[in-house]
């Protein structure tokens, strides 16, 4: 028994369930996403109105930027009027410090957490708990659409540390009996772990499994390698982008849909994936805005957000730095929520070429999924010419597999970049556990 996992799950089933709203936004938001889009415009522009008038009058960074700009708390009339105010980059927050911070809430009674600091600088967020209620509530809608309940034990493979990434035995599991959480050890994840897991999955009958989409894909590679039957309700992936080749094997894998969703730290927006397989974004928890960007190709927009939720410190067209491709399509779940294609992921972490052409990483993770026995890779650029694909083989994996690996890199990329492949234990992690499919190290060599 891992005492300190039992602590933080008291903790945790506390704060998300019974010292917030929880309860009271689960109820009502079963109710909201069967709006018509005139109820849910309504709601937004109420929530949006009290979010601009209590940024005003409780943080000193709005008080200012709304003076600034001439902006009135009472100009807000419609969704559209939030384009008064001007997008607020992560360096703005970093530069604002303190000042975006509401002082209604006593420091102490705030929480505090960090962006993943993957493209730059981690950014330090503060968060009421009434917030955090609400979150739970938003998180565990698009469960009920996987088709999990509260009282259904779900598998994690995220960035939660159980022991020290250096430990190499021991127990690499934990089980929180008050929020029915297998955490598995993301950082210890290799073929023979994911044997291990797979196993302590039906030992512990989890119904789900939730982690980022290169720790379930792993997960599931190993399973269909290795002949082991764990069969699911569903899974649920993010903070990754997620691939089809990668949506195929899991769903191969545990005999059930996958649910990608996206988030972030900052929490000023939602994209979740309904039972028909379309992304919605919600809109009772945020006023996102899809601009679209210079060179878009195939309908891309960068996600601009204002969260409703979080006033401890309010983010008001925030820029993620996530794109997204548009659809025009509706769903037909029912539901009045926008429909995107897909999520893209960051803008950035692009290859350069020595004729000055730039791969995205939508495309390069799509290059790096799309051969079999291929358990994880990596593409890492340290020269304007060169270019190093790390790989993690699986059990089965063959001299052919690598042909068609290399000719699927060749394929994509052009001649005027010299690839090294590189077999590795494991491809470099963040901080958060999380893979980046592209690393260029150009500005640092």
């Amino acid at each position: 028994m891992n005492c300190k996992v039992i602590a933080k799950g008291v903790i945790a089933l506390l704060s998300k369930r019974f010292a917030g709203p929880f309860w009271f936004r689960r109820r009502q938001l079963a109710k909201t996403q069967w709006w018509s889009q005139q109820e849910l415009d309504k709601l937004q522009l109420k929530l949006l109105k009290r979010l601009i008038t209590h940024s005003y009058n409780t943080v000193p960074y709005y008080r200012k930027l709304m003076d600034q700009h001439h902006i009135k708390s009472e100009g807000i009339k419609r969704l559209e009027d939030i384009k008064q105010f001007p997008i607020l980059t992560k360096n703005d927050v970093l530069l604002a410090g303190d000042s975006i911070v509401s002082t209604m809430y006593p420091r102490w009674l705030l929480a505090k957490a960090f962006t993943g600091g993957t493209t730059g600088t981690p950014l330090m967020l503060h968060r009421n708990i009434f917030s955090i209620g609400n979150e739970h509530a938003f998180v565990r809608r698009q469960w009920d659409w996987a088709g999990i309940g509260l009282s259904d034990k779900c598998a994690f493979l995220t960035g939660r540390l159980i022991v020290p990434p250096d430990k190499q035995d021991g127990q690499l599991f934990a089980y929180d009996p008050f929020m029915k959480e297998l955490i598995l050890s993301t950082y210890h994840l290799s073929q023979k772990t994911a044997q291990d897991y797979a196993l302590l999955m039906k030992q512990y009958k989890v119904k789900a499994i939730v982690g980022y989409p290169s720790a379930v894909y792993f997960l599931a590679r190993t399973c269909l390698d290795s002949g082991i039957e764990v069969k699911l309700k569903s899974a649920l992936t993010s903070s990754e982008v997620l691939t089809e080749s990668m949506r195929q094997t899991i769903e191969k894998a545990f005999g059930c849909k996958v649910f990608d969703f996206y988030g972030g730290a900052e929490r000023v927006c939602y994209i979740h994936t309904c039972e028909h397989g379309c992304y919605h974004i919600i809109p009772e928890y945020g006023l996102t805005e899809l601009v679209p960007i210079d060179d878009t190709i195939g309908d891309k927009c960068k996600i601009i957000s204002t969260g409703f939720w979080n006033l401890a410190m309010p983010l008001i067209r925030y820029d993620i730095g996530d794109v997204v491709v548009m659809s025009n399509n509706n769903c037909t779940c029912g539901r009045a929520f926008q429909v995107i294609k897909s999520v893209i992921g960051r803008e950035a972490d692009t290859i350069k070429t020595p004729s000055g052409r730039k791969f995205g990483p939508a495309i390069l993770t799509h290059v790096l999924y799309g051969t079999a026995h291929i358990a994880e890779s990596q593409i890492i650029q340290d020269k304007l010419d060169h270019i190093t694909v790390e790989y993690v083989p699986s059990e089965k994996f063959s001299t052919k597999d690598l042909k068609d690996f290399e000719g699927l890199i060749a394929q994509h990329l052009p001649s005027e970049l010299s690839v090294e492949f590189k077999q590795v234990k494991a491809v470099q992690r963040t901080s958060s556990g999380k893979i980046r499919p592209v690393v260029s190290l150009m500005g640092k060599v």
